[in-house]
């Protein structure tokens, strides 16, 4: 029998993170960047709100997220110009925040996934 290795707050955690990503990209003018990380916050949502926790499409949704962050894709460098440089420095910043809390989450979470057997 396996146990819950997962607390529903980080399940929480992960889908405001991805939300908060999703408007930061709005904001910084990349509606198709901030279209992917809205869908993978439904997909967050779904999982929580799901009756019966199933591992299997965390373990997607995590994989799918770090794809993102692979050398080729364009999320991984990305930068914001918004018209107001005040703006864009405030935006950037808080982008690269909240794209480091994201890995860190997801690290986290993968640990969790992992079963060790004795």
């Amino acid at each position: 029998m396996t146990t819950q290795k997962i607390e529903k707050w980080r399940l929480e955690e992960l889908a405001l993170v991805l939300n908060h990503l999703s408007e930061l990209l709005r904001k910084g003018n990349n509606r198709e960047w901030a279209n992917v990380f809205y869908h993978f916050h439904t997909e967050a949502q779904n999982i929580i709100s799901s009756r019966e926790f199933d591992l299997d499409p965390l373990k997607k949704l995590i994989q799918n997220i770090k794809n993102c962050f692979l050398r080729l894709s364009s999320f991984k460098n990305l930068v914001f110009w918004p018209k107001d440089s005040g703006e864009n420095e405030k935006i950037n910043q808080d982008f690269q925040h909240s794209r480091a809390r994201l890995l860190k989450i997801l690290e986290d979470m993968e640990q969790r996934t992992i079963e060790y057997i004795n």
